[in-house]
């Protein structure tokens, strides 16, 4: 239980930071033409976003679920 409490919170990292990182490029991208890639592109970001919500959400529910054993 608590290792994948650890993973899920590794991989909320991971995705929020690439995220991150793609939004200034694809901001560029789009200064010089808004095509079919840029858009792709933030669609690809507005959904890495709601996946590391998502993936927040779980770390959060594990950590409560794992402060409830009676062992700890």
């Amino acid at each position: 239980m608590k290792l994948m409490f650890a993973f899920e919170g590794i991989m909320a990292y991971f995705v929020i930071s690439s995220s991150s990182s793609a939004i200034p490029l694809t901001n560029r991208m789009r200064e010089g033409a808004d095509n079919i890639f840029t858009d792709t592109s933030s669609v690809a970001i507005t959904m890495s976003f709601f996946a590391f919500f998502c993936l927040a959400l779980s770390a959060l529910i594990s950590g409560y679920k794992l402060s409830l054993q009676p062992y700890l």
